[in-house]
């Protein structure tokens, strides 16, 4: 059996590990570029790899805790399933971050030895399904899927968690009761 509550949770805890990397890499980078003037290519290469590996820590303790949780064995695979399939639209968070960056400042991002790696890392774990399917020129389409979809599962979830924290000063306790009802 599925331990929704703890499911729900961890989904949660996602969409807010999505947003907060998405905002706090962004701030990090319009500071660093806008306000200190360093190059975005190499604001990219010493924001990214932290970011990388903090989400990759926090993605491990999630799973780690669940694991030791006392739900069922149901509960913990679908949420080390959900956790390995959901990993590379969370690292997308902090690389979108810096594409807006780039895009805000006119500059290019393509420099960046980190965004280049991750594109290169992603490029190798997909590839072998494209290849499966076709030519290369769909590795492009491919890719930019990717980006389109990997947005998408972050502002959603995202969204998701913004409404959590907005409904209870919205609705009131009597007013949400009433509206779930």
């Amino acid at each position: 059996m599925i331990a929704k509550r703890h499911l729900r949770r961890r989904l949660s805890q996602y969409g807010a590990l999505w947003l907060g990397a998405f905002v706090v890499t962004l701030l990090v980078m319009a500071v660093m570029v806008f306000a200190v003037g360093m190059p975005v290519a190499e604001t990219a290469d010493l924001t990214l790899p932290i970011a990388f590996a903090l989400l990759g820590l926090a993605v491990i303790a999630g799973v780690g805790i669940t694991v030791v949780k006392d739900v069922g064995l149901t509960t913990k695979s679908l949420i080390t399933a959900l956790a390995l399939l959901l990993i590379l639209p969370l690292l997308w968070a902090p690389v979108l971050a810096v594409v807006v960056t780039a895009a805000i400042a006119g500059a290019s991002v393509e420099y960046s030895l980190a965004y280049a790696q991750f594109r290169i890392t992603v490029s190798h774990l997909i590839y072998p399904l494209v290849a499966m399917l076709g030519e290369d020129p769909l590795v492009s389409f491919v890719w930019n899927a990717f980006q389109v979809v990997a947005s998408i599962v972050g502002a959603v979830a995202s969204a998701l968690q913004v409404w959590r924290v907005l409904k209870p000063l919205l609705y009131g306790e009597d007013e949400e009761g009433a509206v779930e009802a």
